[in-house]
């Protein structure tokens, strides 16, 4: 899959590019979730990598905002891990 590269402004307000992994949706709650990187190497094989709320501003303005609630980050984390472990062939 080609990532696709966005211009942001981060929760403190800062404009930046981001490379968008994959875009989630859950149900429950009313908003859309990105998962995505910087391009900051972890170590030499891996790149740290996000996951925010993304809302769209208008004007092709996106925001990102920190998912504050514990549950709803674990059920958006839930919804990556099933997707990098069918990636993988892990069940």
């Amino acid at each position: 899959m080609e990532s696709m590269e966005l211009n942001v402004i981060n929760e403190k307000g800062q404009h930046e590019k981001i490379k968008v992994l994959s875009f989630y949706q859950l149900t429950e709650y009313d908003h859309e979730y990105i998962f995505y990187t910087k391009g900051e190497e972890a170590d030499s094989n891996n790149v740290w990598t996000y996951i925010s709320i993304i809302k769209d501003v208008g004007n092709s303005k996106y925001v990102l905002e920190k998912i504050t609630n514990p549950v709803e980050e674990s059920k958006v984390e839930e919804l990556i891990n099933q997707e990098v472990a069918g990636i993988m062939g892990i069940r």
